[in-house]
Parts: C-alpha cells; sequence; structure tokens
C-alpha cells in the first residue's frame, strides 16, 4: 500500500512540474488501447493518433466522461510526447470541463474510434497521416 501511495505522489509531482513540457502520461482503458495499438505500427504512432483524433472531434460537442473512480480497467501508465502546445490546450480545455487531462483524451478517443469504425474514408486518412510522418529509417 505505502509503494503505491508512493508511485502516486511521485507521478503527481512529475506532472506538475511538467507544465511546458511536450510529453504526459496518459492511461487507457484496455479495449481502447487494443484499438489505438491495432492502428500503431511504430514508435510515435500513439501520439500522432491522438492529435489527428484531436482535429477530427468538435469540442463543443464533446461529452467528456470521467476516468478516475468509474471502475474502468486501465492499461498501465504510458508517456506520450504530443508537444507542448498541444498539451497546454489539453490542460486548458481539462481545466475548464473540471476532469483530468485524461479523461479528455480517454473521451476523445472513445468518440473517434467510433467514428472510426464506421467510416473506411476516416480509416484511410489516418493511415494516410500515419504513413506521411514516418521515416524510411522506421518501416
Amino acid at each position: 500500500m505505502a509503494e503505491k501511495k508512493k508511485a502516486r505522489s511521485t507521478l503527481k509531482r512529475a506532472q506538475e512540474t511538467a507544465d511546458d513540457k511536450p510529453g504526459m502520461t496518459l492511461r487507457l482503458p484496455i479495449d481502447l488501447r487494443e484499438a489505438i495499438t491495432e492502428e500503431s505500427r511504430v514508435k510515435g504512432d500513439l501520439a500522432r493518433i491522438v492529435l489527428f483524433a484531436l482535429s477530427q472531434v468538435d469540442r463543443e460537442k464533446m461529452e467528456i466522461h470521467q476516468t478516475r473512480k468509474s471502475g474502468l480497467e486501465l492499461s498501465n501508465p504510458q508517456l506520450l510526447h504530443v508537444g507542448a502546445e498541444a498539451r497546454t490546450a489539453l490542460k486548458e480545455w481539462a481545466e475548464s470541463e473540471g476532469v483530468s487531462i485524461n479523461a479528455i483524451v480517454v473521451s476523445v478517443l472513445e468518440e473517434f474510434f467510433k467514428r472510426l469504425k464506421r467510416s473506411k474514408a476516416l480509416r484511410e486518412e489516418l493511415r494516410l497521416e500515419l504513413r506521411a510522418h514516418r521515416s524510411f529509417t522506421s518501416q
């Protein structure tokens, strides 16, 4: 129990000091993590998928679901580098909604993957976006 509490406080401290850094810690529901893994091929794809999903959803129409204490089985924490600008925008959105950044990202990804399953054009657009940012050495 003490180890878990120490780990939580360390993670919280890291998040507090990372305000101007491009990375953030993300915990996804297991099924959502599996859906992303299916689309990801190389390192960095997760961040590109998150940024692409953010560009595809309407912030005003998004319904944000709380992830903390909701009974969802979440994946292990993972560091995600989305850039300082995107992280700041996510933080402001989370503060305006009164939820965590993780809740914002999970809600956006859930909505995006619902649409992705229904739209062949959106799937192809995502795959083109991912391919466009890969270097020749990572393939």
